[in-house]
């Protein structure tokens, strides 16, 4: 059967294409682009506008990726979309696989600095879970009366922030759970965050001040391992 469909930029009768089916029948799959340049260039501007709304589309799906993970992540609204110079710096060590430890007094930043290290760290597609040992603490508990675990979800975390450690009471079962925690990771090679305001040997002092040091050390010495060390100084920003 011959072709009744033209080219709207040339007028050139387009040329049909049919492949064989049986018995000398064909099936009409349709016509032969032309190759006259005003279809040339209509074929390119659609395959751009086609490439465009693909774009659009990523963009949307990323966008939407980071706010199920900042949503999820558990940073404070008080450090919601927070900066700090520092960030990237110590967003990059995380990256590479390092461990963090942030120290310094009270009101010197600690937390500020790693929430938004935290931001910079999802916008690059990674999983941060921003909490503290106590509150690591209270979901084991309450796990007790519920009958589930919550500590895979710490202990496997891509990237975990614990804020203010050393705070919590260093109780046997606090030091035990806190190694488990920290153990665990270290052999994972998951990077961990810790904000604190102890210097290394006086966090050790305090997480075993009870009597259980080497424990205490254990953790602090799995903290400190491949670990990108951060003093923040200053007088108290809260006030």
């Amino acid at each position: 059967m011959p072709s009744t469909t033209s080219c709207p930029y040339c007028g050139k009768e387009l040329e049909r294409m049919e492949t064989p089916l049986f018995k000398g029948k064909t099936y009409f799959i349709g016509y032969r682009e032309c190759q006259c340049e005003g279809a040339i260039k209509e074929r390119e501007r659609q395959k751009a506008e086609e490439a465009e709304k693909e774009a659009r589309q990523r963009e949307w799906r990323k966008k939407f990726e980071l706010e199920d993970r900042i949503s999820k992540c558990g940073i404070m609204p008080r450090f919601e979309n927070a900066e700090h110079p520092m960030a990237e710096a110590l967003a990059n060590a995380v990256m590479e696989g390092r461990n963090a430890y942030v120290f310094g007094k009270v009101g010197t930043g600690k937390t500020h600095l790693v929430s938004a290290a935290a931001y910079v760290l999802m916008r690059q597609g990674r999983k941060v879970l921003f909490t503290s040992m106590w509150r690591v603490l209270d979901a084991i508990k309450q796990g007790f009366s519920e009958d589930y675990d919550p500590m895979p979800k710490y202990q496997n975390a891509e990237v975990l922030i614990l804020d203010d450690l050393g705070k919590e009471s260093p109780t046997d079962f606090a030091l035990e759970r806190l190694f488990a925690l920290v153990d665990e990771r270290s052999a994972r090679l998951l990077p961990t965050i810790v904000t604190t305001q102890y210097k290394p040997s006086e966090l050790i002092q305090r997480l075993g001040k009870n009597g259980d040091a080497d424990t205490a050390i254990a953790i602090v010495s799995r903290l400190r391992q491949d670990c990108e060390r951060i003093e923040l100084t200053g007088s108290d920003r809260r006030h």
